[in-house]
């Protein structure tokens, strides 16, 4: 199954076709990105299924609103990763944190100059002495009865 949005509407239900495809388009170029960051998924059931996860928030530290066309380049960047490691409708938060920091700034350099990434990864892992401004993702997906979180930090110089 993978990561999904919770019943209700397709984000991309009344968007521009060319828009929605535009978005996935940046969702493919982030997800060859992920697959250098290379974030962990989650394990597979013992009975071998996939992980279910559904978004319940997908947020950016400044505040920078996840509008539908954001998040569709989030889920394809996820899912082509996915795809990627050799476990199509797998799942990983970490992965999604990720991406959405990556398609800011993959929006960001089709408006102007491209933000320059001195680092990336979850906020444990973060080197000291890096200075810079920081973007943080956050991820909140529901497993069932279960919250399960993810952080992202790009360090920008």
């Amino acid at each position: 199954m993978g990561i999904r949005v919770a019943d209700g509407p397709d984000p991309a239900a009344g968007l521009d076709p060319e828009l929605v495809n535009a978005a996935r388009g940046i969702g493919f170029a982030v997800g060859a990105r992920l697959r250098e960051l290379a974030p962990a998924l989650r394990p597979a059931s013992e009975s071998g299924a996939e992980p279910d996860l559904v978004i319940e928030e997908v947020s950016l530290d400044p505040d920078d609103p996840l509008d539908p066309l954001t998040l569709i380049a989030c889920l394809q960047a996820h899912d082509s990763y996915a795809v990627a490691r050799g476990r199509p409708g797998a799942a990983s938060p970490g992965a999604l944190a990720l991406a959405r920091v990556l398609a800011w700034a993959a929006r960001a350099e089709m408006l102007g100059r491209a933000p320059r990434i001195a680092w990336i990864g979850p906020p444990a892992r973060r080197p000291e002495a890096l200075a810079g401004h920081a973007v943080t993702a956050r991820v909140s997906l529901r497993d069932g009865d279960d919250l399960v979180r993810a952080v992202a930090i790009a360090v920008i110089s």
